[in-house]
Order: structure tokens, then C-alpha cells, then sequence
């Protein structure tokens, strides 16, 4: 058996949408890195030999030439360098935020799958109920029958209405076992697993200003989209950033072979140089401009969505309260004339045993309280699957 708290244990431990996330995450910091190497001293070396013929080995230039150089560059001021970096620990934030929000969509997921297996395994007990009834109404009409009490079409009636219970019986349990190998897909489960809990109608007495408080400060869904426009901010930032000259540092050691003087020996001869370097794009066909206007159009999408996801987020929850409300009022209603129902199938059955009622008041009876159990069940369901959902949306 497993229960509703074990089932979100798994789900963090094992779903796909968690590890992809976790890997995401993974990603984002290594983006930082890569980012922050562009401020780090880039040190280089090389080496590199020539062989000159006698036509060109004139001078202080040897035949057989080895060159060797170290060399150090270093970013000064790099306006680009430091919005990347900026922009990086932005994505990594978002991932993290992401994540959240995937693992509260995954909770509320595996809420409602496990509640529709209370629910199904619920109509399967329902249904066993059921074949039972009909199984003792059969051997009381077949009684009766062979008494010479009732005519035969009641036997054929108590006889069709016992296949209908056991067909019935077999949907309820095929429906539940479907149900559940979508549950095991979902937590990576293998081997039998049986749901263990029961619905129950929960006490709710939140009010609506509370809950849109609520969700306004900690939906992880408007925070990823919060996130997503501060990325799309520091995306324009890094764009506008190219307006701004770079400034480089370098440095570089070198050994060579050649000759001091014509006449004289080949040697190695060594030395250093530095200096700073200043670099400004003065204009390149206005590239810089588009690629602004491009970033600054995908921030106002971002903050035009933004803006329509809390619109949509207040409406859900809105419509979500509404709907447990009515949910708990159908729930009092179902439960009353569930009594009712229950004392008049008790009645029609002791009338028909006693001879004096008829088949068709037991039928009728027996389908008006299944059904009102099988609404009441579903009714339960849907209630705790719309807290389910109120709880994601103020998450």
C-alpha cells in the first residue's frame, strides 16, 4: 500500500520532469562559468619552427628559425562580459524557479491521480456490493421459481440484472486498473501497488482576499514569469552593452632564434612586450540597433504575458473556489438522500422477499442508490482534487 504522502516522496525523488529540471539547473551553473572565463587572464603558448632556403636566409635570419611564445590577455573593461555574467545568474535563478514550479505541478498532479484512485477503488467495492445484492436476489427468485411463486421472465429478469452487476463490476476494475498503471508510469512504480486513504469531505474556511494574497506572492508560475522578464531585461542590457568600447590588456614573452649581427652564430634571443588595447565599433549598418529593438520587443512580450497569466491565475482561482463551494453544498445533499435511499432499497427488498413487492421497485431502488453512491464518491473526488488545485495555485 502506499499513501498520498509517500506517493509526493517519490514523485520528488524519481519523476522525469524533477531530473530534467535538476539538470537544467546543472546547465545554468555551467553558463556561469563559462561566463565569468571571459574576465579570467586568457594565457597562451605556442611554438612554431620555419626552415629558410639560402635565398632567404639573408641577414640575421638563420636557416633553421624556433620561436616560442607565452603569451597573457587580460579583459580591462568589458561592458558585454559583465551583462553576460549578470544575465547568467539570472537563467540559473529562473532554473531554480522553474523547477519549483514543475515540482508544485507534479504534487498537484499526483493529487488528482491518486484521489481518482480512491474514487475508482471506491466504485469497485460499489459495484462488489452490488454483484453481491444481486447474486442473493437470485437465489431468492430462483426459490421462488421453483416454488411455483413468480413466472419464469422474473427469473430471466433476476437473471439478466445478475450478468449486468458482474460486467459492471469487471468495467469498475478495469477503469481502476488503468487508472493505477498510469499512477505507477507517473512515480517509476513497479509490481502491485494499492492506493491506501480514503475521500473525505476536509474543512475549507479560507477567505478569497487570503488566497489571491496568497497567490500573487508565492504562485511559482507567476514567479518563473516575473523571473522570465528580468531575463528579457538583462537580454536588452546585453545587447546595449555593445555600444561601449573594450579595453584589453596583453602581454607575451618570447624566445627566437637569429643572429645578433650577419656575420655572427645563431642564438636564442629572448625579450617581452605589453601594452593595452582599446576597441570601438564606430558603425556597422546600424546592426546594433535592430539587435536592441529586437531584445527590447521580446521584453514587452514577456511583460505583455506576464500580465495575462496573473489575469488568468486570479480567474482560475475564483472559478476554483466557486466550484468547492457548490461541491460542499452537492456533497450535504448527496449525503441525505443517501439515507433516504439506503432505507428505501432496505425496504423494497424485505417487501419483495415478503411477496408483496415487485421486481421492478427492487430495480429501481437498488439503481437509485447506486447511483446516488457512485455521485457521492464523485462528488468527493472532484472536491479534493479542486483543493488540490487551490493549494497549486497559491504555491
Amino acid at each position: 500500500a502506499i499513501t498520498l504522502e509517500q506517493a509526493l516522496e517519490l514523485a520528488k525523488e524519481r519523476a522525469n520532469q524533477i531530473r530534467l529540471s535538476e539538470l537544467d539547473i546543472r546547465k545554468a551553473e555551467e553558463e556561469i562559468k563559462r561566463a565569468r572565463a571571459n574576465i579570467l587572464p586568457q594565457v597562451s603558448i605556442s611554438y612554431n619552427y620555419t626552415y629558410f632556403g639560402q635565398d632567404l636566409a639573408l641577414g640575421t635570419i638563420p636557416n633553421n628559425r624556433h620561436s616560442v611564445v607565452l603569451q597573457l590577455n587580460q579583459a580591462i573593461f568589458n561592458k558585454q562580459v559583465f551583462e553576460l555574467i549578470k544575465l547568467a545568474n539570472i537563467q540559473r535563478e529562473l532554473q531554480n524557479l522553474i523547477k519549483e514550479d514543475v515540482q508544485r505541478t507534479l504534487e498537484s498532479q499526483v493529487k488528482d491521480l491518486f484521489y481518482g484512485l480512491l474514487y475508482r477503488k471506491e466504485l469497485v467495492k460499489l459495484q462488489e456490493e452490488n454483484l453481491n445484492y444481486w447474486e442473493e436476489n437470485y437465489r431468492v427468485v430462483s426459490a421462488k421459481f421453483s416454488a411455483g411463486v413468480v413466472p419464469k421472465v422474473e427469473l430471466l429478469r433476476a437473471q439478466s440484472q445478475l450478468e449486468q452487476a458482474r460486467a459492471q463490476l469487471e468495467q469498475a476494475r478495469a477503469d481502476y486498473l488503468r487508472a493505477l498503471e498510469d499512477f505507477k508510469a507517473l512515480l517509476r512504480l513497479d509490481g502491485n501497488v494499492e492506493p491506501e486513504g480514503a475521500l473525505e469531505m476536509k474543512e475549507f474556511d479560507l477567505k478569497e482576499e487570503e488566497l489571491l494574497r496568497a497567490l500573487k506572492e508565492k504562485n511559482s508560475t507567476l514567479r518563473v514569469a516575473k523571473k522570465s522578464v528580468e531575463l528579457a531585461q538583462g537580454a536588452v542590457e546585453l545587447k546595449r552593452a555593445q555600444n561601449f568600447p573594450t579595453v584589453n590588456g596583453f602581454a607575451n614573452y618570447q624566445l627566437f632564434t637569429g643572429k645578433r649581427s650577419p656575420v655572427g652564430d645563431t642564438d636564442w634571443l629572448k625579450g617581452y612586450s605589453f601594452g593595452v588595447s582599446i576597441n570601438y565599433l564606430i558603425f556597422d549598418g546600424f546592426s546594433r540597433r535592430a539587435e536592441i529593438s529586437v531584445a527590447e520587443i521580446d521584453l514587452l512580450k514577456q511583460r505583455e504575458n506576464l500580465l495575462q497569466l496573473e489575469y488568468d491565475l486570479k480567474a482560475r482561482l475564483r472559478s476554483t473556489l466557486l466550484s468547492i463551494n457548490s461541491l460542499q453544498t452537492q456533497i450535504k445533499a448527496v449525503q441525505s438522500s443517501l439515507e433516504f435511499a439506503k432505507e428505501g432499497l432496505r425496504l423494497s427488498t424485505e417487501r419483495y422477499r415478503l411477496g408483496v413487492g415487485s421486481q421492478l421497485e427492487l430495480l429501481e431502488a437498488r439503481a437509485n442508490y447506486n447511483n446516488l453512491l457512485a455521485n457521492y464518491y464523485f462528488l468527493l473526488y472532484q472536491y479534493n482534487s479542486s483543493l488540490a488545485s487551490l493549494e497549486r495555485l497559491t504555491q
